[in-house]
């Protein structure tokens, strides 16, 4: 199966901004996670209810902490930051709720897992202008929790087309993309180029 693709928006964009770019690159991606930590929960609401009615699938569509919004909405899947609600919690009172996660090491990955979550989101991989100052993730604790975890194992943090190669050969299920996406200028022709090199790398494989 090729890589699949995750678009993170940036919260760096006006809701108008956003909304064009997301309904361009949305044929082009298997999942949108809405990451807009300083936009109010109203706006929030309202992005997302354009989104829908201008035709993203519901299913391709992730709401980053905003629970609240998720469930107003009738969406199942939200994204649990690491100092966001408790995941078995969450679980236990929505257990429909499709819950993707964080996680730094193999230890966060095994009590994702246990946990109930629908996918483990690793990073940050690469040196990335959202984490500046920061040092990346080792990418040798890939290999540990791909043979530890069975659900989907994403990557995340400064991935390009080129990056792209040595993700797949850990056997991550999917990356997810940020800045790759959000900072381009013209944010559709990133989006075909990083689809175009998954499904190269899955023929090849």
């Amino acid at each position: 199966m090729a890589i699949r693709l995750m678009a993170v928006t940036d919260d760096a964009h006006e809701a108008a901004d956003l909304v064009r770019i997301l309904l361009e690159i949305h044929p082009y991606v298997d999942h949108v996670q809405i990451r807009e930590k300083q936009k109010p929960a109203g706006l929030v609401y309202q992005l997302c209810m354009e989104l829908l009615e201008e035709g993203l699938p519901a299913h391709k569509l992730w709401l980053n902490d905003r629970v609240d919004v998720a469930l107003l909405l009738g969406l199942k899947q939200v994204h649990i930051p690491g100092q966001g609600l408790p995941l078995e919690e969450l679980k236990k009172l929505y257990p429909d709720l499709r819950i993707g996660a964080p996680v730094h090491s193999l230890e966060e990955a095994v009590q994702a897992e246990a946990a109930g979550v629908a996918y483990a989101l690793y990073g940050h991989c690469f040196s990335t202008a959202s984490k500046k100052g920061k040092s990346p993730q080792p990418l040798a604790n890939l290999g540990s929790i791909r043979q530890n975890i069975r659900i989907p194992l994403y990557g995340i943090g400064g991935i390009d087309v080129e990056r792209l190669v040595s993700l797949k050969a850990l056997e991550l299920d999917g990356v997810a993309v940020m800045s790759g996406i959000f900072s381009a200028k013209d944010p559709l022709s990133a989006v075909k180029k990083l689809r175009e090199e998954c499904l190269r790398l899955d023929e090849i494989q």
